[in-house]
């Protein structure tokens, strides 16, 4: 339950003050150091700022929560609707064909219409289609009013589908969703806003792949115990020449502090992932390091059969799914991968697989609220890629979310613990209401240096993460307002201007790509 917002800062105001006074009496140290909150780079170019390059990948994180959830509440809706006649998966599916059918056949005519071409033989197979759909209705005994409850169901559903149709859907079928996730995922109006916000930035953007074939509701089965399969879209922006793969993520951070503890051993970051069970049998796959078990298993694990009857782990199907669209229509286009969360985790192991062999060039992973998910093998892996240029990761998390301090530490039997270690460029912001906080700061962890280690240590950790409310600070209604409140700062500097500054990264781009 979220707390109101004024008891909830009356109970964080002596803690926000304690900390502040800490955040302030380490100025010393920082100012010795060389870190500022937030450096300076080079003047960014258009589009090319942290906040030009966050900002879309925050409304793809998010709008991929309350879409997926239509569409779950909507699958609910046509099985019910369908068990009224008694309806199997194929006759759904016999109806869904028919109907679909005869909608291109329409689309086609009014498209020779308006290009006053001859409309003869496209009338006469619209008419087929139309004479088709009877048969089925008289076949399963549906009225004129069922196919039109079925066409809507079926629309909704419809891939590929364009940012204007998904915006269409929420306005006109906003209330399919449950109304409790309505209103812990930030309301209708903010989500509506974050579609606009897509569109008015691409009108021509478009979700080419959404795989939520075994999706449950997230207020029914909370996704991040990882007992559904993993939720992913593919966004094409033709404007911007992006492709964009985001993972929908967990519900709370309740959920993940009650939930996840049992499930923070790390295991060897093999790749590729699961392909065949040929392949599996004679695993000769390289490591690189070691990573969260759980989220490794969800993504790079056998996944049970979908709609295209492949238990190819979601890695591998994504890989090819990537591969198709850059050899065809998307050829030139760059790669980004973001995700909420549980999505922000996954999203950081993904782009870590697409980068490791170099098929796309530079893969940008901007994670929202991720929680740690590999060790310092895999961090080294990591500095490896940065380096040669095949990776740029920007790790947003907000000051008073727990789940990023999570988990700090794997259990590993009798043998000594594993610790967990962050990747990337991490932008943690602050709540500007609250005195002694900067806007935002930046973390890296510089390579080869203990003080930046310590640094990052003492102000990045659970206590320093708790509060009252901690649920509303991880939740994507929160990230957005944060990343708005800090756009003056994040203008300033450039992705490329953070990794090419060696006082921040500890070695110089340039050097490592000569060599």
């Amino acid at each position: 339950m979220l707390i109101p917002e004024p008891i909830e800062a009356a109970l964080n105001f002596p803690w926000h003050v304690t900390k502040g006074i800490a955040h302030v009496s380490l100025w010393p140290v920082r100012a010795i150091m060389g870190t500022p909150d937030m450096p300076t780079t080079h003047k960014p170019k258009d589009g090319e700022s942290v906040y030009d390059i966050a900002e879309p990948m925050m409304d793809i994180a998010s709008i991929i929560y309350y879409y997926t959830e239509l569409r779950s509440d909507t699958k609910n809706l046509l099985q019910k609707y369908a068990e009224k006649f008694n309806l199997t998966t194929k006759d759904i599916e016999i109806i869904r064909n028919a109907i679909m059918k005869t909608e291109t056949m329409l689309e086609a005519v009014r498209q020779v219409e308006q290009a006053d071409a001859s409309t003869s033989n496209v009338v006469a197979d619209y008419q087929t289609s139309l004479n088709q759909l009877e048969d089925i209705k008289s076949r399963f005994g549906l009225g004129t009013g069922d196919v039109e409850v079925f066409t809507t169901y079926f629309n909704i559903l419809k891939e590929p589908k364009s940012a204007v149709k998904i915006k269409s859907d929420l306005l006109l079928y906003n209330d399919f969703i449950n109304p409790v996730f309505r209103k812990a995922f930030g309301g209708s109006e903010w989500n509506v806003g974050n579609i606009l916000s897509m569109v008015d930035r691409d009108p021509t953007m478009y979700i080419k792949e959404i795989d939520d074939d075994f999706a449950k509701s997230s207020i029914a089965k909370p996704i991040n115990k990882l007992q559904s399969e993993l939720v992913y879209a593919i966004v094409v922006s033709p404007a911007n020449k992006r492709v964009t793969v985001t993972f929908r993520g967990s519900v709370n951070a309740n959920d993940w502090i009650t939930n996840a503890w049992g499930l923070f051993v790390m295991t060897d970051f093999k790749l590729p992932g699961y392909t065949s069970e040929e392949n599996a049998q004679r695993d000769t796959r390289q490591s690189y390091g070691r990573v969260h078990e759980g989220f490794y298993n969800y993504l790079f694990d056998k996944t049970k059969k979908g709609e295209n009857e492949s238990c190819k782990s979601k890695s591998e199907e994504i890989m090819g799914i990537l591969t198709d669209l850059f050899e065809n229509e998307c050829k030139g286009y760059s790669l980004c991968v973001t995700g909420h969360s549980l999505g922000g985790a996954l999203s950081t192991l993904f782009a870590a697989r697409a980068a490791t062999f170099g098929q796309f060039g530079k893969v940008t992973n901007v994670s929202f609220a991720s929680p740690y998910c590999g060790g310092q093998e895999f961090r080294d892996h990591f500095y490896e890629l940065e380096k040669k240029n095949l990776i740029r990761h920007i790790r947003i998390s907000n000051e008073e979310d727990i789940v990023p301090l999570i988990p700090f530490v794997a259990p590993n039997g009798i043998a000594p613990p594993e610790m967990y270690k962050h990747v990337g460029m991490n932008i943690r912001m602050y709540n500007d209401s609250h005195l002694l906080f900067p806007k935002c700061r930046l973390f890296y962890p510089k390579e080869g240096s203990l003080p930046n280690e310590v640094r990052n240590a003492a102000l990045n950790n659970v206590p320093m993460g708790l509060s009252v409310g901690v649920i509303s600070k991880h939740l994507c209604p929160e990230y957005c307002s944060r990343l708005e409140s800090s756009s003056e700062e994040l203008k300033k500097v450039s992705v490329e201007g953070l990794y090419e500054d060696a006082g921040i990264t500890g070695w110089s781009t340039d050097l490592v790509v000569k060599k």
